[in-house]
């Protein structure tokens, strides 16, 4: 290749899937484009199709005037890979929502523009014909998943707890969820790789024990450009997100190609390879992985210099997760940027919208909403969980944004920023389904997500006091599947319910319903509690734990097998952080499931 001849592109290469080569102007024939362009020294990508679509260009310093180099280029389905100098550097797979099946077969061609160019050694390898693989997300009923007690990525992974994670799965599980969307984070692995592949692994084994898939995520472009590793900082009150936090952050996608801090030996590039690989190699084959997702909402940071620089982590991503051996479908979603879409084995979008609005080209072939409700605020038009279901259920599936309501703070809506919090806690949460204790934010949406008032659900009737005597009307009743929480001291957090008004302190909470034992025998109940707390079975108090101070009082009871037996729960809370959990063993039976709560005869409709 020369030097540019004149201003303007300066490229040379392969036309590829082309149906009309003999179409006037440079970009007016379809198909694909894969070129050297010696004036910008990169390698581009792109289709062609009477425009021009960018997907990608990829610095390359030795891409100059006067040199030589070898490309080739293979086509499968809707993939192409790009091989230069011998090393793989590019991997699109063209996910666009109804790609036109002219982008899917044509001829192969030579095309250079604003450059001189000598082509070489030419040849054309032809293979059965490939099919890409379609994928049918109609059964997804997910969540994005950070515990209540996090307040981003980092704060999950950093003080990971299975406890927590098994109680809000459990949540998950009952409610009728089978993913959940996980963040991951690149510091948190480049600080502390060994434990923080564990803690994965440990999610996993707990996903699978109720039924639920995963969806790891490696890169955000979301909210704070520079993250830190650490203890991160509490949640501003009133602030939406307020301490969400990107990956791997602004500092390393500026530094993507330079050694990193800890190592001058490895550019950024390789090391967020090797996290990358790190978690796809032992799950290349696992079936509790759904897909991976190399980034989030590519563009949604809003800074356009870093454009071109997202695509290349999404392309590298995807090579990384293809070298890894990965049989599971890779995504990163459409939104702010299309680049997403040009890295994928299908389609994904965050519907945000109400009236509701599908994949942009109207097909739900290997398509995914992987992100979507919100409850609205002043001025919008909200979303509900029933409508979720109804325009997404069964169709292309769905995500909601997100399982917990907890210290994220996405109760509070996204105009409600550092400087214009919200002044008072919303009564209608803006997102999230689940508060700490189990119970969700209404049972319609348990209704919705679980298919009707007719199904029974393992779960305890719930009622929310304000008077700790229980001598007034409960503030509200709902469901709850366990009797183990705790609650913080932070403002919001602190009360079990918040946007229904229950207090933070000095309330008091009963939970009635039926159990089941699997054998006969006696029965050992615990509560462990930081205040005052009685359970009776079958009308008898088996519990009266009179202290305000936190401890374990147990009784015992015989249980009959197979013998429904009514269940009654009391707990007064006072000041301070709040915590209750009931437990239950029998020497006679050892196994889980061996007392379990007896479904309710229907759902409740209050809530």
């Amino acid at each position: 290749m020369s030097a540019p001849v004149g201003n303007g592109a300066a490229n040379a290469g392969f036309i590829v899937r082309t149906t009309n080569p003999t179409a006037g102007g440079p970009d007016s024939l379809t198909g694909y484009y894969i070129g050297l362009d010696t004036g910008s020294h990169v390698l581009q990508v792109g289709r062609e199709n009477n425009n021009w679509t960018n997907f990608i260009a990829y610095p390359m310093s030795s891409i100059v005037g006067g040199s030589t180099h070898h490309l080739k280029v293979t086509t499968s389905g809707t993939a192409i890979t790009v091989d230069f100098d011998q090393q793989r550097v590019i991997s699109v797979n063209d996910a666009t929502n109804a790609l036109p099946a002219a982008f899917q077969s044509g001829s192969f061609g030579l095309r250079r523009f604003g450059v001189g160019a000598t082509f070489s050694n030419i040849t054309i390898h032809t293979y059965p014909t490939v099919t890409s693989p379609s994928f049918d997300f109609s059964k997804v009923v997910g969540a994005v998943y950070t515990p209540s007690n996090a307040v981003n990525a980092i704060d999950f992974w950093e003080n990971y707890d299975p406890e927590i994670v098994n109680r809000e799965l459990t949540y998950a599980q009952t409610y009728g969820m089978n993913t959940i969307a996980v963040y991951l984070h690149y510091l948190v692995w480049a600080n502390d790789r060994v434990a923080f592949l564990s803690k994965f692994e440990n999610l996993l084994k707990i996903a699978a024990r109720h039924g639920i898939k995963v969806s790891p995520i490696f890169y955000d472009d979301c909210w704070n450009p520079t993250p830190a590793y650490g203890p991160q900082p509490a949640p501003v009150w009133g602030v939406h997100n307020s301490q969400w936090v990107q990956s791997p952050g602004t500092p390393v996608e500026q530094a993507y190609f330079q050694p990193t801090a800890a190592n001058a030996s490895i550019t950024y590039k390789a090391s967020l390879a090797s996290y990358i690989t790190d978690f796809v190699a032992p799950h290349r084959n696992d079936p509790r992985i759904i897909f991976w997702e190399p980034m989030n909402e590519p563009g949604c940071s809003g800074n356009g210099s870093l454009q071109q620089t997202r695509a290349v982590m999404m392309n590298d991503a995807r090579i990384a997760i293809l070298n890894a051996g990965a049989t599971q479908p890779i995504n990163s979603p459409q939104v702010q940027e299309d680049e997403g879409s040009y890295f994928s084995d299908f389609y994904a979008f965050h519907p945000y919208n109400n009236p509701y609005t599908g994949p942009v080209n109207g097909s739900n072939v290997s398509a995914l909403n992987s992100e979507t409700l919100q409850r609205g605020f002043p001025g919008t038009t909200g979303q509900t969980m029933p409508g979720i279901v109804s325009n997404y259920g069964g169709t292309t599936g769905f995500i909601v944004w997100e399982l917990m309501i907890g210290r994220t703070n996405t109760r509070f809506h996204w105009g409600q920023v550092p400087s214009a919090p919200a002044t008072v806690e919303p009564a209608t949460p803006f997102q999230g389904t689940i508060y700490p204790d189990g119970h969700p934010w209404q049972t319609s949406e348990t209704q919705a997500l679980t298919g009707g008032f007719d199904v029974k659900l393992p779960v305890l009737l719930v009622g929310y006091y304000n008077d700790p005597t229980f001598s007034s009307a409960p503030v509200k009743t709902s469901i709850a599947p366990l009797i183990d929480f705790d609650l913080n001291t932070e403002r919001g957090t602190d009360s079990p319910d918040a946007s229904a008004g229950v207090n933070a302190t000095g309330y008091g909470v009963r939970w009635t319903g039926a159990i089941e034992a699997a054998r006969t025998g006696l029965y050992t109940f615990s509560i462990n509690s930081d205040n005052v707390a009685r359970l009776w079975i079958n009308g008898v108090r088996v519990i009266n734990k009179k202290t305000s101070t936190q401890g374990t009082v147990s009784g015992t009871t015989w249980l009959n097998a197979k013998q429904r037996a009514s269940i009654k729960v009391e707990y007064v809370h006072g000041t301070g952080p709040a915590s209750m959990h009931l437990s239950w063993s029998s020497p006679a039976a050892q196994s889980p499931g061996a007392l379990r709560i007896v479904p309710s005869d229907s759902l409740v409709t209050s809530n």
